[in-house]
């Protein structure tokens, strides 16, 4: 039992020590550090947001009814809807359904946000092409 305490002991030392290590403002473990999206939605500079039920991804993509399995601290997946400028008219009214993956945090003063997306639909062949299914969110 002591062996696994210390095991334990040192495991969280080490993910404190790898946290400071890599520029994060805060010492301790990943997950004490806040994660965010960058969200367009409603703002052109965009705002600090934490499980939106709509993410602009692009000036092209937004995911909408978001419903968020999991949230940080290194990734976040969500299922919504998918729609954009590159598959109107199709979705204007019937939005794909997809799987949305969060990644890549990137530290700013203090917090991590979310700066790259991959999203998974099934996209009709003629729109694959134009489908903007992944790519890099904006930071502060």
């Amino acid at each position: 039992m002591r062996l696994a305490t210390t095991v334990t002991k040192l495991a969280v030392a080490v993910l404190g020590a790898g946290v400071s290590g890599c520029g994060a403002s805060q010492a301790g473990p990943v997950a004490e550090t806040p994660v965010y999206v960058l969200n367009l939605q409603g703002s052109e500079q965009g705002r600090p947001d934490q499980r939106p039920a709509i993410l602009v991804l692009s000036e092209f993509t937004t995911i909408s009814e978001v419903t968020w399995h999991s949230w940080g601290p290194t990734r976040a997946v969500g299922v919504g809807r998918l729609s954009g400028t590159w598959c109107l008219p199709a979705c204007e009214n019937a939005p794909y359904e997809a799987k949305v993956t969060l990644s890549n945090v990137t530290p700013v003063r203090g917090k991590g946000y979310f700066s790259r997306y991959a999203v998974a639909a099934e996209v009709p062949p003629r729109q694959r092409p134009a489908a903007d299914l992944s790519g890099m969110l904006p930071t502060p």
